[in-house]
């Protein structure tokens, strides 16, 4: 299994594109010609284990929504605009233990240079990830704690080998997007946590309730540089 580059952030307007919608159909399942077969899934890797400054972190639960996934082709196949929009939103529970499969589809034979997703906040007042685009919660310490977010980001990522491409010539292609969270954990002091507001939970939001403001930035600084593609 081979890890592509980590993925560069921006808010970046996406082109008009050929769109692909996910979902299931029993109308047509003939391969197509000059097409092959896309399946991308989506994983968290993580171990207990203590963290900067603490003696110990346990995660429960690590949801996150996509609002879309596009396949940007190499300049030169059909139409440089002709890019493939996969339309969400894809909420997923990346501690469910097994990549969670997003995608599914066929696409045009092809190269591609470039899979970009774009982190959006959920609008389904349902969801526990209501007006959220990712959560995360746990223990430190002991004590109960939840982490969310809400920002909205495009990613773009590419293969570490410039040389290298995601090829589409008549087969079938799986790549993982993962979240390495052992990684993201490293890279921040959930020591500096606090319970500003005496209610028993560690809160760390962009809305500072309990003081983790800058905390909140730090870990979402984090999982920029620490989201891999990986390609079986």
């Amino acid at each position: 299994m081979n890890v592509l580059k980590k993925m560069k952030f921006g808010v970046v307007a996406l082109s008009m594109a050929t769109v692909f919608t996910a979902c299931s159909s029993d109308d047509d399942s003939t391969n197509v010609p000059n097409q092959g077969h896309l399946k991308i899934a989506a994983k968290a890797s993580y171990s207990p284990v203590a963290s900067r400054g603490v003696n110990s972190v346990n995660l429960g639960e690590f949801l996150v929504n996509f609002k879309e996934i596009e396949l940007e082709l190499q300049d030169g196949f059909y139409d440089s605009d002709d890019d493939i929009e996969l339309k969400g939103p894809f909420e997923i529970d990346l501690f469910s233990g097994n990549s969670v499969q997003l995608v599914d589809i066929e696409i045009p034979n092809g190269i591609y240079e470039e899979i970009e997703f774009e982190f959006d906040k959920s609008e389904n007042p349902n969801s526990d990830l209501f007006g959220r685009s990712m959560q995360m919660t746990g223990e430190i310490n002991g004590q109960a704690f939840i982490f969310w977010h809400d920002f909205e980001d495009e990613i773009e990522i590419d293969y570490e080998d410039s040389e290298q491409k995601l090829v589409i010539n008549n087969d079938t292609k799986e790549v993982v997007i993962n979240f390495d969270l052992n990684a993201v954990l490293g890279m921040v002091d959930l020591s500096t946590a606090t319970d500003g507001d005496g209610d028993g939970v560690i809160v760390i939001s962009p809305e500072d309730m309990d003081g983790n403001n800058d905390l909140a930035e730090a870990i979402k600084e984090a999982f920029k540089v620490q989201i891999d593609l990986l390609d079986d």
